[in-house]
């Protein structure tokens, strides 16, 4: 009676009872897909559904990130740096060693450029309003140690996704320009832009996980991946000598490669704790800017010599979660970059976000889970 009691128990928490009743690639007991880099698939016939809260404000600041931002960047001020958001994310078991997934994120970054000395400011937006998608699927092509206590046993799996994300046009209304030759006037106010902001990629993973210690299991991965993303700078001038000067085409095309690391270590029977970290560097680039030589007049914002440099972006994420009931999860985690979003999110390389590409940033997230 004790020995059947303790198997059903474990089914309940791997979600899967069906599949408890025959050694399997089910999960471990306690594991979270969504956000977690490890090889195991979603349960066959089984969705989990995930959405986080995204926050970092001067009291929500991961790290004292949010701070340096500001300090570090004599062209922020204000709030720049907060940003909050939403994700959601859902996976999905087609068989035992095939599952797909989505996911979807919306996030505002909020922007203040501060004054801007060759411009009489009207209105100025405070924020770059960002989507993020991706789609792909999982496939667990190795398996072994399937008799390992709470399911942990070893698993290799190819994972390839697309993702594509855009953000709206960042607008700026002003009535004077102060040109270095010349000081123009508008009787309607004009506005520039920082515009056609998208990116969209693939990428292809190998993971391999194996149970570690009598809680853990630690995660290896590699990748590779490309992107093409686009930027650009213009404006409602009517006047064309005047309008060239603010017309500007930005397109960048990457390589990257992934070498990442996991552990998630169960430290009490509803409370398992995880921690990952990636390496994304940007092994090629090419950068395409037309006009080759830009305006010398054009304010700081719009300038393309703003766009970073930098190759490598050292990833963190830590997660503490807890089980509310067998099927039901909530989790506090914290994200940090070395380098912001460069491989992230790639049309952030842009002329207005470019310069605070190469600072540390890091964000928080609340986020709540469901297996069905």
């Amino acid at each position: 009676m004790n020995t059947l009691l303790y198997s059903t128990r474990n089914c309940f928490l791997a979600a899967s009872v069906t599949l408890c009743t025959v050694v399997s690639a089910d999960t471990p007991a306690g594991w979270i897909s969504s956000s977690n880099q490890a090889a195991y698939t979603a349960t066959a016939g089984e969705f989990e559904i995930s959405i986080a809260g995204l926050a970092v404000n001067s009291t929500i600041d991961f790290l004292n990130k949010r701070e340096e931002l500001i300090a570090n960047n004599r062209a922020l001020a204000g709030d720049s740096g907060d940003l909050s958001g939403a994700k959601f994310e859902i996976h999905y078991g087609i068989t035992e060693a095939i599952s797909v997934f989505y996911r979807q994120q919306q996030h505002q970054l909020t922007v203040d450029i501060g004054t801007i000395n060759s411009v009489s400011v009207v209105d100025i937006d405070d924020s770059l309003d960002t989507t993020q998608q991706a789609i792909g699927f999982k496939w667990t092509f190795f398996e072994a140690n399937l008799l390992n206590p709470d399911n942990r046993h070893s698993a290799a799996s190819l994972e390839i996704s697309a993702y594509s994300s855009s953000s709206d046009d960042y607008d700026v209304t002003a009535d004077e320009l102060n040109l270095s030759n010349q000081q123009i006037f508008f009787r309607d106010p004009q506005t520039f832009s920082v515009a056609d902001l998208k990116d969209d990629g693939w990428k292809a993973r190998l993971v391999y996980s194996l149970a570690v210690a009598q809680f853990g299991v630690a995660s290896i991965w590699a990748g590779y991946g490309e992107s093409q993303a686009t930027s650009g700078t213009t404006s409602d001038l009517t006047v064309d000598s005047l309008r060239q000067l603010f017309e500007q085409s930005f397109e960048l095309k990457e390589s990257y490669l992934y070498l990442g690391a996991s552990i998630n270590v169960q430290v009490a029977p509803r409370i398992p704790v995880n921690i990952s970290y990636e390496a994304i560097n940007i092994s090629d680039s090419n950068f395409i800017q037309i006009p080759e030589i830009p305006s010398s007049q054009l304010p700081g914002f719009l300038s393309g010599a703003n766009q970073s440099s930098e190759d490598i972006n050292h990833t963190l994420r830590v997660s503490v979660a807890y089980w509310l009931t067998r099927r039901m999860t909530i989790s506090l985690s914290g994200n940090l970059y070395s380098n912001q979003f460069l491989g992230v999110l790639p049309h952030y390389n842009n002329p207005l976000t470019g310069s605070f590409s190469t600072l540390p940033y890091g964000f928080a997230s609340i986020e709540l889970g469901y297996r069905f």
